[in-house]
């Protein structure tokens, strides 16, 4: 994957995670590699992994860090950010950002630091695998768009899963059919999650054509 898709592909993620980890940041980075190519300017701020996150109040506590190195880009040796005091981790180690999030969180705040009580439902990421590979296409179920043909042969795989059944209204462990997905680009599963409960596929639909 060049640099370019990778880069776009990671401001993607800091984007959802912030909305789906409740962090409020005003700018967000995502790396899986210490590395972050583009630096914070706009507070609060956080940089992101995959299994949590480390938020600057202000520019002075992130200047000012002697965790991290700041120059064209930001740099933090191993093991990551995850070794920096005030780190928040959400996440367990096999979660997978580029997979279903749910958005929906409970979120208490605790001085400048927002501690994050993620209630997240247990997902069954091969059902999610399973869906990606038995569907006819990966193009939004909503807008028709294809990260494959916008970003080429690196994101050809790369979609979100939407359960049309949210999982934060089940009571019971419950079983996923093929049906109850549905593939979505980034954005229309942003906005079927402004609405609670969600908004349906066909909603989103009549949003767009307006």
């Amino acid at each position: 994957m060049d640099r370019r898709t990778k880069a776009a592909l990671n401001r993607d993620k800091a984007v959802r995670l912030n909305e789906a980890w409740g962090v409020g940041a005003a700018q967000v980075r995502y790396s899986d590699d210490g590395h972050w190519y583009a630096t914070l300017a706009q507070f609060p701020a956080a940089l992101f992994d995959a299994r949590g996150y480390v938020l600057f109040a202000t520019e002075e506590e992130y200047r000012t860090s002697p965790h991290i190195s700041v120059g064209k880009q930001i740099s933090v040796p191993k093991p990551g950010i995850s070794a920096i005091p005030g780190y928040v981790r959400v996440a367990d180690s096999d979660a997978s950002p580029s997979l279903d999030v749910d958005i929906h969180t409970v979120a208490a705040t605790e001085g400048r630091r927002r501690l994050v009580l993620h209630l997240q439902r247990e997902r069954n990421q091969t059902v999610v695998r399973n869906k990606k590979k038995q569907a006819a296409s990966l193009d939004c179920e909503v807008c028709g768009f294809s990260f494959c043909r916008a970003y080429g042969s690196a994101a050809s795989d790369y979609c979100e899963v939407h359960h049309l059944l949210p999982l934060s209204e089940v009571e019971h462990n419950t079983r996923t059919r093929m049906e109850d997905l549905a593939i979505l680009c980034a954005n229309c599963h942003r906005v079927v999650h402004l609405s609670n409960p969600p908004f349906t596929l066909n909603q989103v639909r009549k949003l767009l054509a307006k």
